[in-house]
């Protein structure tokens, strides 16, 4: 049994908003589940990370836990959100 960590990002901002990110994570959360044959993929946006947040759910991951100061950008502590999928929900 394996669990991934996972996390991406569209660096190009005239691509946002465009569905990109919902195509590839929904690609990639199949790859690992079929092909890896992983039981759960976790990943921590930052909590003001609307954006992002809303296409994890999008694609089945939930919110698991906030995780306070977890990461440092830039000289600066933010919060995260732990957000989960587990094998079963992604395999509709």
């Amino acid at each position: 049994m394996y669990a991934y960590g996972i996390d991406l990002f569209i660096g190009e901002t005239n691509y946002w908003n465009q569905g990109i990110g919902t195509k590839m994570l929904s690609a990639v959360i199949k790859y690992i589940f079929e092909q890896l044959q992983a039981v759960k993929i976790v990943i921590d946006p930052d909590v003001s990370n609307a954006r992002a947040i809303r296409c994890y759910e999008k694609c089945g991951f939930v919110k698991v836990k906030q995780l306070t100061a977890h990461q440092l950008h830039k000289g600066q502590h933010s919060d995260c959100w732990l957000m989960a999928i587990n094998r079963k929900k992604s395999l509709h």
